[in-house]
């Protein structure tokens, strides 16, 4: 019987269960080193109330907005004696003077974001690439590029809903009435369309990526099973880090014109109206090519781990516990 024969015969409950696990555990390995280059930043600029910032935890990207109380000094802005050199010498800083539980500050919230999202994600590409007849001596690369695309569209359609009232109870520090009030309000004047606001500009990076990873993990998987002869976990792990990489490059244009509006929004720069294939051009023709890759390197050390870290997880607990 085949991989992926194999594959269709672990249930949605045991791919939930799996895929929860795999989360975690990149969540816990990759966000001591976004801390890291938070503290790196706000050392010297530190964030000052209404700032907002990006927070990757492997799992996704989340914009949070600063609060700082007068009670505590909140955990981005936080100073030792003297100054980080470096990302280890950050991190072993931060783990003498405050404690290592420091290096996870900040997870607990963007999980209840990131965890629906990446349950529904990989489940639901599991589930369309069987309903699809993907089998191992039929390697269709349409089928996972369909499937995975499909998968990130149900994801980012379940989840944005979630996602639009974390940031206004964030941005605003509502109480959950006042907010309840203020997403009425917004359902009546502007419908039901109002709870998926910005699911297009998240789509324009989202999509191509699911697209682009899912055809060449599969594909790299299998040649690296049948040439090198290694374990399925193995060949997950170098395939989910090949092609996350493969695929950060060719979608990255759009991750930089994401990058430009957080920029906005956490600057209180308006927001610019122009599409983001306008913007690419307008990029293009100013500051050329190049100006659409930039920050790639920084991307491509956190993307290629986390979907190794990601996949292979989930492919130990297929091989080693469900079948």
């Amino acid at each position: 019987m085949s991989a992926n024969k194999n594959e269709c015969l672990v249930f949605p409950v045991q791919q939930i269960m799996s895929t929860s696990v795999a989360a975690m555990c990149t969540a816990l390995l990759m966000t001591p080193f976004d801390v890291v280059r938070i503290r790196l930043q706000s050392q010297h600029h530190q964030l000052a109330k209404g700032d907002c910032f990006v927070f990757r935890n492997g799992l996704g990207d989340h914009m949070c907005t600063c609060f700082n109380g007068h009670e505590t000094v909140p955990w981005y802005n936080r100073s030792i004696p003297g100054k980080y050199s470096g990302t280890l010498d950050a991190l072993f800083k931060i783990t003498r003077n405050e404690g290592i539980r420091s290096l996870w500050s900040g997870l607990p919230p963007t999980l209840v974001m990131s965890l629906p999202n990446t349950i529904i994600y990989f489940t639901a590409y599991e589930q369309l690439k069987c309903f699809m007849g993907y089998k191992r001596d039929n390697l269709n690369p349409i089928v996972p590029g369909i499937a995975g695309g499909s998968a990130r569209i149900l994801a980012v359609m379940f989840t944005s809903p979630i996602e639009l009232i974390r940031t206004k109870k964030m941005a605003a520090k509502l109480s959950y009435t006042d907010l309840h009030k203020i997403l009425r309000d917004s359902v009546e004047l502007n419908g039901f369309r109002t709870l998926w606001r910005g699911l297009v500009p998240t789509l324009w990076r989202d999509l191509p990526f699911s697209i682009f990873y899912w055809s060449a993990y599969e594909r790299l998987k299998v040649y690296i099973l049948e040439q090198f002869h290694a374990t399925p976990t193995l060949s997950a792990f170098y395939s989910g880090a090949t092609a996350g990489a493969l695929a950060a490059i060719l979608t990255h244009p759009f991750d930089t014109i994401k990058s430009i509006r957080q920029v906005q929004l956490g600057s209180n720069q308006s927001q610019s109206n122009e599409s983001t294939l306008h913007i690419l051009q307008r990029m293009l023709q100013t500051q050329g090519i190049r100006s659409w890759y930039k920050g790639l390197v920084p991307r491509l050390l956190k993307v290629a781990p986390a979907c190794a870290i990601m996949i292979s997880t989930i492919e130990f607990f297929r091989q080693n516990i469900f079948i």
